[in-house]
C-alpha cells in the first residue's frame, strides 16, 4: 500500500512540474508567438462559428453559447488588429490623435468587464485574452456535436461583406426572444415592447423575427401601424392577428386605449403586439419584460465596419487604410447606418488620403450634430449647412440625412460613386443623392443633399500696411 501511495504521490508531483514548465513556457513567449498563437485559436472560432450561422439553432442555450463564443471572437480580432495596426504611423491626422504602440486603447464597452481588467502585471492583456479563447472553444465541445443535427439554412453569398449587408448582425439573442413570445401560447392579448435609440435596428429586429418560418406558419396576418394612427384602425373581427405599432416619440394613451379595446373585441385568442419606442414610457402597457436594444461593444462593431468598409480586400495587406478604419469605427460611435453609409463609400475609395479625409471631417462635425442617430426636426437650408454637415466627401457637404419608404416614388437615382463621375460641381448647387438602400427588411432608403460650398475669401495683411493677400478656401 505504502509503495502504491509512493507511486501516485510521484505521478502527481511529475504532472504538476510538466505544468508548471508548460505554463512557464506560454509566459515567456514573444509578442510575435503569441499574436500567431491567437491567430490559430481565432481561426478555429471563426470554423466553429460559420458553421452555426449556416445553421437553423433553435435551441436557447445553444443559442447563448454561440453569443459567448462570437462575443470571444469579436474580442479577440479587435486585441489582433489593435497589435498590428494600431501601430501604423498616421499621415494627415492631428497630433493629438496619433496612435501609440506602446499601450492598446479601448473605450468603455457595453459588455461590464473591462478589456484592460483582463491582465495583469505578471499576465498581459494578450496572454490572457488568448487563454480566456482556448477556454472558450473547449468549453462549447457539446455544441459543436449538437449543431450537426440542427437543419442548414440557405446557402449565404461567399464574401463576408456580402453576407453581412443583407443579414442581421448581432441581434441572435433578441431576434429568438421575439420569436419566443411570438409563439407563446397566451389566452389574454400579449404586448412585448422593444426599447431602444433611434436607428439602433429595432425595427430591422422585428422585420427578420416576423420572417422566421415558425412565426409565418402561426401568423396570417401580421400588420404594421405607426402610432400616430391608432385611433383611426379598423379591424377584422374573429381574426388572428400580430401587430406591430411603432412610436417616434410620445405614446398618446388615449390612442393606445382605442386600439386595445379594438384588439380585444376583434382579434381572436393568441393574437400579439409588439410596440416600438425609443423611451421608457411604452414599458407601461407591455404585458412581459421589454427587450433593451444596446449598441454593439467596440470590438464587434469594428468586426462588422471592417467588413463593410474592406470588402474583398484584406486589411493585412492595407494597414495604413486598417490603422485609420479602426479610428474611424470609434467615431462612428456604434451607428449601423453609419457603418453602411460610410462603409460603402470607403469600399469603392480604397485610398489613405480619402479615409484621413473622413476621419477628419467625423472628429471636425463630432460636436456639432450626431447626423447619424438624430436628424434635425425642419429640412436645413443650404446657408447653414456648416452647423449640420456631417460629411464631406469630394468637397461636397452632406446634410440633412433623412429616411425614405421602399416604394416612395420620389427616390433620387444619383448615388455617391456618381457623384465622382459628374466631374466639377457647380457651387451653391444643393441636390439629393441616394447614399444607402438597404438591403434587408424593411429595405428603407437613405437619402443626403449635397452641396459645394462658395470658397470663402480670407483676407491677410503683412507687416506692410499698404499690402494685403487674398486667398480663397474651400
Amino acid at each position: 500500500m505504502d509503495m502504491l501511495i509512493s507511486a501516485v504521490a510521484s505521478d502527481l508531483v511529475s504532472r504538476f512540474i510538466s505544468y508548471l514548465v508548460h505554463k512557464s513556457e506560454k509566459q515567456h513567449t514573444t509578442t510575435e508567438q503569441d499574436l500567431e498563437r491567437l491567430k490559430s485559436v481565432l481561426l478555429r472560432i471563426y470554423t466553429i462559428v460559420e458553421e452555426a450561422e449556416a445553421r437553423q439553432i433553435r435551441n436557447r442555450g445553444m443559442i447563448l453559447q454561440l453569443k459567448g463564443l462570437m462575443e470571444g471572437m469579436f474580442l479577440g480580432y479587435y486585441v489582433l488588429d489593435s497589435f498590428q495596426f494600431q501601430c501604423v504611423e498616421e499621415e494627415g491626422v492631428d497630433e493629438d490623435h496619433q496612435v501609440s504602440c506602446k499601450r492598446l486603447r479601448f473605450s468603455t464597452c457595453t459588455r461590464s468587464t473591462s478589456l484592460l481588467s483582463l491582465g495583469t502585471e505578471n499576465t498581459p492583456v494578450l496572454k490572457n485574452v488568448i487563454e480566456s479563447l482556448e477556454t472558450k472553444i473547449c468549453d462549447v465541445r457539446e455544441l459543436v456535436v449538437l449543431l450537426a443535427s440542427c437543419p442548414r439554412l440557405p446557402q449565404q453569398p461567399y464574401c463576408t461583406y456580402l453576407f453581412m449587408e443583407k443579414s442581421l448582425f448581432g441581434r441572435h439573442v433578441e431576434k429568438e426572444q421575439v420569436i419566443d413570445f411570438i409563439l407563446h401560447d397566451d389566452q389574454n392579448l400579449a404586448v412585448l415592447p422593444i426599447i431602444g435609440p433611434h436607428r439602433i435596428g429595432k425595427r430591422t429586429l422585428v422585420h427578420h423575427a416576423c420572417q422566421d418560418e415558425r412565426v409565418r406558419g402561426r401568423f396570417l396576418n401580421i400588420v404594421f401601424f405607426h402610432g400616430d394612427d391608432l385611433g383611426n384602425i379598423s379591424l377584422m373581427p374573429s381574426t388572428k392577428y400580430l401587430c406591430i405599432v411603432e412610436f417616434s416619440w410620445d405614446v398618446d394613451a388615449e390612442a393606445w386605449k382605442i386600439f386595445r379595446s379594438s384588439m380585444k373585441k376583434a382579434a381572436i385568442s393568441g393574437s400579439k403586439v409588439i410596440i416600438i419606442g425609443r423611451t421608457d414610457d411604452v414599458t407601461k402597457f407591455g404585458t412581459t419584460q421589454p427587450i433593451r436594444m444596446k449598441r454593439l461593444s467596440e470590438e464587434e462593431y469594428w468586426y462588422y465596419f471592417k467588413a463593410l468598409s474592406f470588402g474583398s480586400m484584406n486589411p493585412d495587406d492595407h494597414p495604413k487604410l486598417a490603422s485609420l478604419g479602426m479610428q474611424l469605427a470609434t467615431e462612428m460611435n456604434g451607428s449601423f447606418l453609419g457603418a453602411n453609409i460610410l462603409g460603402h463609400i470607403l469600399r469603392g475609395n480604397p485610398s489613405a488620403e480619402i479615409w484621413s479625409g473622413f476621419l477628419m471631417s467625423l472628429r471636425m462635425s463630432r460636436k456639432r450634430l450626431s447626423i447619424f442617430e438624430e436628424h434635425p426636426p425642419e429640412k436645413n437650408h443650404p446657408s447653414h449647412t456648416a452647423e449640420v454637415a456631417f460629411m464631406n466627401y469630394r468637397g461636397c457637404m452632406l446634410y440633412d440625412l433623412r429616411e425614405a419608404g421602399h416604394f416612395q416614388s420620389d427616390i433620387p437615382r444619383l448615388t455617391p460613386a456618381g457623384v465622382e463621375l459628374e466631374g466639377k460641381i457647380p457651387c451653391d448647387l444643393g441636390f439629393d443623392v441616394l447614399v444607402w438602400r438597404s438591403q434587408i427588411p424593411p429595405f428603407c432608403n437613405y437619402i443626403a443633399t449635397f452641396l459645394q460650398p462658395k470658397p470663402r475669401r480670407i483676407v491677410r495683411r503683412n507687416k506692410n500696411p499698404l499690402a494685403v493677400s487674398i486667398t480663397y478656401q474651400s
